[in-house]
């Protein structure tokens, strides 16, 4: 039988199995947008051989992680200049497709992607590649167009709606987060509402709000138009209220449902196990420490603005401790 986690057992968190890890594919970006640093800091796009990621991912299955985290500055942009098309599909949708039949591998994500990189061949990728999470994130940085232009972004706010429903399209199930920046140079109260506006349209399960904040040698730094600290405060409050009241209706949802979590381990205080949805919600429950690293049902049962609660739905009894000796607390 399993042992459940007894309190004070997260101080051994180093000795449980690795469950997830990143894998770097490509590093560099060619993007320059106006705010960012990045490519003068690291340099142009650089593409690890396919092949070689292929391995890394299988051996890191072999040793028992379940999912993968596909990592790059420009991810979407992977192997462009290094790996030809193939019927239509990019480099980095192959690369998808070789780590989806990696036995052993469960899950699949990435980040950090851009807009301009959500090809049809992608969006379709989330309907037919069993392993890849219904999870994207997708930064918006402006919802103006104008801002846009002036970020140097190479899309427009209705591209970015038509992605983000394309992809609901192809799983209505799909959650998203983003990047949002407030406050850059020039931002009006209209190019202001017009973020909101879409903010509030993409209905974000998760989103990073930054005020803007001057980087020396970037483009945006000497342009005109610098938005004071208070307005800046006060846009990023009220897109994390329009964040918070998303996502307690999305858990709202899930209350009631069962999940499919990738047990984890230990949470912070070391009384439950903690593991992810699909989506990417933080769940925590009750479980046998052998079950680390196992993909589990989970009843939810309640729920915080960011954490989920619930309980092991399996069948036999000597995984679920709830079911043994006492119930859930």
């Amino acid at each position: 039988a399993g042992t459940p986690l007894s309190p004070g057992a997260a101080s051994g968190v180093a000795a449980l199995p690795q469950v997830s890890a990143f894998v770097s594919i490509q590093q560099g970006c060619n993007m320059d947008c106006a705010f960012c640093i990045v490519p003068k800091t690291r340099g142009d796009e650089r593409s690890r051989p396919m092949d070689e990621i292929v391995r890394e991912c299988g051996q890191l299955a072999e040793r028992g992680v379940r999912e993968v985290t596909l990592l790059g500055q420009i991810v979407t942009s992977y192997g462009r200049r290094d790996h030809p098309h193939t019927n239509g599909v990019t480099p980095f949708v192959q690369l998808l497709e070789q780590v989806n039949a990696i036995p052993g591998i469960r899950r699949i994500r990435f980040t950090s992607p851009h807009p301009r990189g959500f090809k049809d061949d992608l969006i379709a990728a989330y309907g037919r590649l069993e392993k890849l999470c219904e999870y994207v994130h997708l930064p918006l940085q402006s919802g103006s167009d104008r801002i846009l232009k002036a970020m140097n972004r190479p899309y427009t706010r209705e591209r970015y709606a038509q992605i983000v429903a394309d992809l609901r399209a192809v799983r209505p199930d799909m959650y998203f987060s983003t990047d949002v920046i407030v406050g850059f140079p020039g931002e009006t109260e209209e190019d202001f509402a017009q973020t909101r506006e879409l903010f509030a349209q993409a209905n974000y399960d998760m989103a990073y709000v930054f005020k803007y904040s001057v980087r020396t040698g970037t483009p945006a730094a000497t342009m005109a138009g610098q938005v004071p600290e208070a307005v800046k405060e006060a846009r990023n409050q009220e897109l994390l209220r329009i964040l918070a009241a998303n996502s307690d209706r999305r858990n709202a949802t899930l209350l009631g449902t069962t999940q499919e979590v990738l047990v984890e381990g230990p949470d912070k205080k070391g009384r439950r196990f903690m593991g992810r949805t699909r989506g990417n919600r933080i769940v925590h429950f009750e479980a046998a420490a052998r079950l680390i690293g196992e993909l589990v049902p989970v009843k939810i049962e309640r729920a915080s603005t960011a954490v989920l609660y619930g309980s092991l739905a399996l069948p036999d009894p000597e995984s679920n401790p709830a079911h043994r000796t006492h119930g859930t607390h």
